[in-house]
């Protein structure tokens, strides 16, 4: 199993390795022998989140899928000994290292003749589990205490993770190493540290999942508590590099110090990576994202769909009314976003010189106003623009729009949201 976690490890990683230019700062390989202490952390107990899923599973096997379908446990034949009504319930997440959702597996505690194996998906979380050596899953144990006890096997193709237990209780998904924060918004000029943490104990044989020590316990399994994180420690850590613009300085062998550049247009990335000094041969990477907001841009999303940012020129006020747009149709497409009024909600209306939006791409249209029906008449938009801040030369909000009126005959087939901030010129 291994040698499928260094094959599955070199693909997913090379590629970005490739495009890694550099400014990098090398640490000590194979540095003093740090050892990591991490108390373990009593969390609370998850409260329910939704409506648990339920099924009879008996001495035949059987197979469950949460309603979000974000994790399912297989039950093997002669794992129960009778019928039993097995569950999934959506909980809140109390790891302090966890990903997404939780889930309690009910019968809470129960014991199985044979492992169950439990599979989540990560693909809701792509942009945030880190790497994919170090994830896995955790439960939580009677005194309160998570335990990450990591994961049999991963697939980067259906993004999942997989781990076979004898035992129920409440599961989450985590990585017991991870940047912090693996992503940030900057403004121009402004600054963020950027650290390596660990949130478990960890052998430097043991650091990539399947796990492979044995701590005894109740249900005698490989694992290490959780708690609150420590720095990574340095023996892990072979360098520190910055794609994109501004600047990188190191504060300790586990910190940098990341600077925005004092001007961008628009919008700018760039991005932190820490390569891993790994037990194993391969390139090993942890990523922190950076996003830097420049004098002025516009975040807009059409039903749904991963926002995209663009500049935005300044916004200009001409009596009551302030007008919002992007120059040259960066973003693919004429973009507006007016309003009457100053700080506050502002319902769309039919007024010209009234708060409407609209997005323009080739060959379509989004507006705020739509027609219901044949024969009926034009109607604004559900929605409101919500202006948070207008004062010392900039302007920012958000939007959103419902029952957008698409194309020349305005059908209301689309949604549309975002947010803004921009110099504002006052006339």
């Amino acid at each position: 199993m291994k040698n499928s976690f260094k094959r599955i490890s070199c693909f997913l990683l090379i590629a970005v390795v490739m495009y890694l230019p550099l400014a990098c700062e090398r640490g000590d390989v194979g540095g003093p022998d740090e050892p990591i202490t991490i108390a373990p952390l009593v969390r609370p107990t998850g409260a329910s989140n939704g409506t648990a899923v339920t099924k009879t599973i008996g001495p035949a096997g059987g197979s469950l899928q949460s309603q979000d379908g974000k994790i399912s446990i297989e039950v093997p034949q002669g794992a129960l000994t009778s019928n039993t009504t097995v569950g999934i319930e959506p909980v809140s997440n109390t790891n302090i290292a966890g990903i997404g959702a939780a889930f309690r597996l009910t019968p809470h505690g129960q014991v199985f003749s044979k492992p169950v194996t439990i599979t989540y998906s990560w693909a809701s979380y792509a942009d945030s589990v880190g790497l994919l050596q170090t994830l896995g899953l955790a439960y939580q144990m009677a005194d309160g205490v998570w335990k990450f006890v990591g994961a049999d096997s991963f697939s980067s193709q259906s993004k999942t993770v997989s781990f076979k237990t004898t035992h129920f209780s409440d599961w989450s998904l985590m990585n017991r190493i991870s940047l912090s924060p693996y992503k940030a918004e900057l403004e121009t000029g402004q600054k963020q540290t950027i650290k390596a943490m660990i949130f478990t104990e960890a052998d430097w044989d043991n650091l990539f999942v399947p796990l492979v020590n044995n701590p005894g316990g109740p249900y005698n399994e490989p694992g290490y508590p959780v708690g609150t994180p420590a720095p990574l420690p340095s023996r892990f850590i072979k360098s520190w590099e910055l794609t994109g613009p501004g600047d990188l300085t190191r504060a300790t062998q586990q910190t940098v110090a990341y600077t925005a550049p004092t001007s961008v247009n628009g919008t700018a990335s760039a991005t932190v990576t820490m390569e891993l000094n790994s037990p194993v041969a391969g390139t090993f990477l942890l990523v922190s994202n950076i996003s830097i907001m420049g004098d002025g841009w516009i975040e807009l999303s059409i039903n749904g769909s991963a926002p995209v940012r663009f500049p935005a020129s300044p916004v200009v006020k001409m009596g009551s009314r302030y007008i919002l747009a992007n120059p040259e149709d960066e973003g693919g497409g004429h973009f507006l976003l007016t309003w009457k009024g100053e700080l506050g909600s502002h319902p769309y209306d039919l007024a010209a010189d009234g708060t409407h939006f609209h997005f323009l791409p080739p060959g379509t249209g989004y507006n705020s106003m739509y027609i219901p029906g044949p024969d009926m008449p034009l109607r604004p938009s559900e929605g409101t623009v919500n202006v948070t801040k207008l004062s010392k030369g900039i302007a920012e909000g958000s939007f959103t729009v419902t029952n957008v009126g698409v194309g020349t005959q305005f059908r209301p087939e689309a949604t549309a949201s975002g947010r803004f901030k921009a110099k504002l010129f006052v006339r």
